[in-house]
């Protein structure tokens, strides 16, 4: 059954949202109704749902779920211009998929401020927000406390800017002896800058080799997911040596090494292949 797919219309942003953001923001209408047999009623299932929420000209995908989908469609994107619309009306055509709008403003950013605002007024201090500006304050017998969850909000704005395509500036001031503390933050949406979903990490497993000595097995495993830094990863080459006891092999010994920290490989490489001229019979031996 063929289908409509969203048309998206310009909405009115409340008065509160264009004070702080003066962002346009969407609505997309789903597919039209259609009449069908109750024989076909009964076969539908629930559409996928899209669901994008619009920053000046850039669709940004809501949530995760959203961001899969594209990625089924064949299109892996977090963001998409409003020119690109059309195709995205083309992927969708004639499929179980429905495109949804969000409101930025109301369902997204006025949200996480009144949280993040609400939650430092109750406890520390004042606070002031203003389109571009987030001031959060502590004064008295509250700094002491303010300073420690500092560390926590400043985590929190870095995580929720990145993930919307915004930049920002944190600036810290402190007054004579400690008496008042300041966090003053200035954001921006940059369309240069990527936004970030949060995607989880399927667990696979690491690659290994095993290799029989007789009543030694030897058990290599190769991996690069150790993250160190932000953005950077490395890899370990894992060894595992066990003994047999009893028809079982048994744990012995475990190690762990950088790549860069193991010595050339060519002299083992070579050496193994020689082990075909003293047993021909060696490459139809079991393998794990």
């Amino acid at each position: 059954m063929s289908q409509k797919i969203a048309r998206v219309e310009e909405t009115k942003t409340s008065s509160k949202a264009k004070r702080r953001v003066g962002t346009n923001s969407t609505k997309v209408k789903g597919p039209a109704d259609s009449k069908v047999s109750p024989e076909a009623s009964q076969e539908q299932t629930e559409p996928d749902v899209i669901r994008l929420t619009r920053i000046k000209q850039w669709y940004i995908v809501a949530d995760t779920e959203s961001y899969l989908i594209l990625k089924k469609l064949g299109a892996p994107m977090i963001r998409i211009h409003q020119t690109f619309l059309p195709t995205l009306q083309l992927l969708t055509k004639d499929k179980p998929i429905r495109i949804v709008g969000v409101n930025f403003n109301d369902a997204i950013l006025e949200p996480f401020i009144d949280k993040a605002t609400g939650t430092w007024t109750k406890k520390y201090g004042k606070c002031t927000v203003t389109s571009k500006v987030m001031v959060f304050q502590a004064a008295g017998d509250k700094v002491k406390a303010a300073k420690e969850a500092l560390p926590k909000l400043e985590t929190v704005l870095q995580n929720f800017f990145n993930r919307w395509g915004y930049r920002f500036q944190l600036s810290y001031s402190e007054g004579k002896e400690s008496s008042r503390i300041k966090l003053h933050v200035e954001y921006w949406f940059d369309a240069e800058k990527m936004p970030l979903i949060p995607l989880e990490t399927p667990v696979e497993e690491i690659p290994k080799v095993q290799w029989d000595l007789g009543f030694t097995r030897l058990t290599f495993s190769f991996d690069d997911t150790v993250k160190l830094a932000k953005q950077r990863k490395i890899g370990y080459v894992h060894l595992l040596i066990e003994i047999s006891q009893g028809g079982k092999f048994v744990p012995y010994y475990s190690s762990k090494c950088l790549y860069n920290q193991i010595s050339s490989v060519k002299p083992m490489i070579l050496a193994l292949m020689n082990v075909l001229n003293h047993d021909i019979h060696n490459l139809d031996n079991k393998s794990e």
